[in-house]
């Protein structure tokens, strides 16, 4: 997966393993915890979400502001690495107050709008030589991989440590989501760690815009027409893209609630292999392990990838016998299958792409964000019909209703946003480095994460109509704006070619 990529590739990989483990611990629970601790109501509980979420997301336009002129790339991220786990720590302290809530919030925000997009932008600056630039795409792939193998561990994380001190120590539940916010400090400083002492693999890459004797040789100066041209590309694709962040980030929201309340979460063996992280783990052994064994390659790591293979089968089979008929599941874990998802099927994307740009028919990255946002659509789709016979919210006054759909409903819907995100969020941070005038690049990056805050604060607007309207009609409602945003997006691909050919 590395081959052929610059060091730093790996540094930026770990770096966001490290930072996503501890945001996705919070976020697997966040919203549960806003009711308990706060007892909100759904609407309140997403109206305090919404806000943070855009917050957040806008944060990082000061950040590389901050660092374009100031502080430099690597030293941004550093820094916002050692606010970050400050706030997480501040969430792990049970105080009922809503000002020391805010507080904490508030530094999470900042250290994120100091981490986020500027480290987006090193893995652009990694391949700005020109042997390295088609690997781009791949790159942030790649980076958007590391993320999500930080995101998969975080709700197991954040159920162990729920379990460990409301089920096992007797605290309140409340305080039990307090205690696995401290998990995520762990990840922060993993992330700083690794970002501080390896960070002769990246200097060449950290630099300020305005610090021309640093810039690459390679760098063109742009007429004014040609920066206008970009920066108006961006900004019509940065407007696109809002839709698809207000129903992708229902995961930490309406699909929560979902999970909670219409899901049944009382499951057999088979079931529960896939809840389970040992069980999990087991699959995913088995699954690599064969493939690379009856794959064409040497003799000895073929034979190690069948004892692997074999070592993942014998804990399959452990973990399903272990487990009773039927035991319940906690619904934070669902929240694992996104990024779970998207560790095996980003090779396959990748390897997808590159078949495309063999036979000369890649999608460019605004066609690639035109098919994630139908794909998103499908997944919209997937959530109305699981809908159709459910009760609303208003007939069940918020409590867990008697009428409960499969598991695997919420599983197929996290497979297809997960199809989703690997067509959008990666091309999109990767159109951003291509397209963006090079004096601008912390900023643009802070733009693409403007539209995610955007299409974060409407997520409250889902969460409203979620309470309010018929399950159905709410997940249909997304659909069509999925749909409406895709066709958008395929009349505006010529002009956006234009753009990037600029």
């Amino acid at each position: 997966m590395f081959k052929g990529h610059p060091k730093g590739i790996i540094v930026c990989f770990l770096a966001s393993m490290g930072e996503r483990f501890g945001w996705y611990t919070m976020m697997a629970i966040f919203t549960y915890y806003l009711q308990e601790r706060f007892a909100w109501s759904a609407d309140e509980a997403g109206q305090v979400y919404s806000l943070f979420m855009m917050v957040i997301y806008l944060m990082p336009i000061v950040g590389g502001f901050l660092a374009d002129r100031f502080l430099g790339y690597g030293k941004s991220v550093a820094i916002g690495t050692i606010v970050m786990a400050a706030g997480y720590a501040l969430m792990a302290v049970p105080r009922d107050e809503v000002w020391f809530l805010v507080l904490a919030l508030g530094v999470i925000c900042v250290g994120t709008g100091l981490f986020k997009g500027n480290l987006a932008v090193l893995v652009g600056n990694l391949y700005e030589k020109p042997e390295l630039t088609h690997l781009r795409d791949a790159a942030y792939n790649i980076y958007y991989m590391g993320i999500n193998v930080g995101a998969f561990f975080a709700p197991y994380a954040a159920e162990a440590m729920r379990l460990l001190f409301h089920d096992k120590l007797g605290y309140d539940l409340a305080t039990g989501y307090n205690a696995a916010f401290a998990a995520s400090v762990v990840g922060l400083l993993f992330s700083l760690v690794v970002f501080v002492l390896a960070r002769r693999h990246y200097a060449h890459a950290d630099y300020r815009a305005s610090d021309k004797k640093h810039a690459p040789a390679t760098q063109v100066e742009l007429s004014p027409k040609e920066v206008r041209d970009r920066i108006v590309a961006l900004l019509l694709v940065f407007l696109i893209v809002v839709v698809f962040w207000m129903i992708f980030q229902q995961n930490g929201l309406v699909l929560s609630l979902f999970a909670r309340d219409y899901t049944n979460l009382s499951v057999g063996p088979i079931t529960h292999l896939f809840f389970d992280l040992w069980g999990l783990l087991g699959i995913i052994a088995l699954v690599l392990g064969a493939f690379f064994a009856i794959r064409k390659g040497p003799a000895q790591v073929r034979a190690l990838s069948a004892v692997v293979s074999a070592g993942g089968l014998a804990l399959v089979l452990f973990r399903a016998l272990s487990f009773p008929e039927s035991e319940a599941i906690s619904p934070e874990l669902f929240q694992a299958f996104n990024p779970l998802f998207i560790v095996f099927f980003t090779p396959l994307i990748l390897g997808f792409f590159a078949f495309m740009n063999k036979k000369g028919k890649e999608p460019s990255a605004p066609g690639k964000i035109a098919w994630g946002l139908v794909i998103t659509a499908l997944a919209g789709g997937i959530m109305a019909v699981a809908s159709l016979h459910l009760p609303s919210v208003a007939a069940t006054q918020g409590a867990r209703s008697s009428v409960l759909v499969s598991p695997y409903w919420l599983v197929s819907t996290y497979f297809t946003f997960t199809v989703a995100e690997l067509f959008l969020s990666p091309m999109g941070m990767s159109f951003v480095a291509k397209v963006c005038p090079p004096k601008l690049r912390g900023l643009m990056q802070g733009g693409w994460m403007a539209s995610i805050a955007i299409g974060n604060k409407l997520t409250s607007v889902v969460s409203t109509l979620y309470v309010k309207w018929e399950l159905w009609q709410t997940f249909l409602f997304l659909v069509g704006l999925a749909a409406l945003a895709a066709l958008a997006m395929a009349l505006m691909l010529k002009k956006l070619k234009r753009a990037t050919a600029a």
